[in-house]
């Protein structure tokens, strides 16, 4: 089969939740890109004009460049090799994306990238964990959460959402580090619930081990508004 003819891929749940949250018709910036597949299908469908795909590793942006070729999509997009995103600047792109790594590296590409602190930009961050620490972290910064959908993926259940600098910490309740903007109507709120339960159940354990009886309450009375806002069970 010729390149010509090749047919687009389908994203997997977790970039296909990414690129919902991509604002049409805005240049893209995707952080940590791998094989660039994300900017490659929002090309190719025309959701967006231009793209710069960006990664520390060269061997990662060598597939993206065989991908590129593949499927036709070498035109509208640029490749860049560097660590985040100290090798661009704000003209390159509206749309921001950080998917597939950590929470921790995210909110230090963020923290450490002054043209981010701008209201045309936006950020569609994914990450495979301390979602916790990024959201938090963003708070701090004066980042707001705009919209929010979990996923099933592989067997796992992930986070993406959207977020704006708003240039102060905006008003957040106290479920919001744990369960960000995710509504219980969410397809997959409730799996997404259960791990972050799961994960506090962790810490319960370890600080009834140290005889911390004021924080396991506090942690007892978070999950219990978790359970009960995302109808989700409470293990004991």
């Amino acid at each position: 089969m010729s390149s010509s003819s090749r047919p687009l891929y389908t994203l997997g749940p977790r970039l296909a939740a990414c690129a919902a949250l991509v604002r049409p018709g805005r240049s893209l910036v995707d952080v940590g890109t791998d094989h660039a597949y994300l900017p490659i299908w929002l090309l190719k469908t025309g959701k967006i004009p231009r793209a710069t795909a960006c990664d520390i590793n060269a061997g990662p942006l060598e597939a993206a460049r065989r991908h590129a070729r593949l499927y036709q999509a070498e035109e509208g997009l640029r490749l860049v090799r560097g660590d985040g995103l100290r090798e661009l600047g704000p003209e390159d792109g509206e749309d921001i994306v950080a998917a597939g790594m950590g929470g921790e590296l995210i909110l230090r590409i963020v923290c450490e990238t002054p043209w981010l602190r701008d209201r045309e930009k936006r950020l569609v961050l994914q990450p495979m964990s301390a979602a916790v620490v990024l959201r938090q972290g963003l708070w701090e910064q004066g980042f707001q959460v705009l919209e929010e959908r979990a996923v099933e993926d592989g067997g796992k259940v992930y986070s993406a959402f959207s977020a704006q600098y708003i240039g102060e910490p905006p008003p957040v309740g106290r479920l919001y580090p744990y369960m960000g903007k995710l509504e219980p109507e969410e397809p997959a709120a409730r799996l997404y619930a259960a791990k972050v339960l799961r994960g506090l159940r962790n810490q319960l354990q370890g600080v009834e081990h140290q005889g911390c009886q004021q924080a396991a309450e506090e942690l007892r009375e978070l999950m219990r508004e978790i359970g009960e806002k995302y109808s989700t069970p409470v293990e004991r």
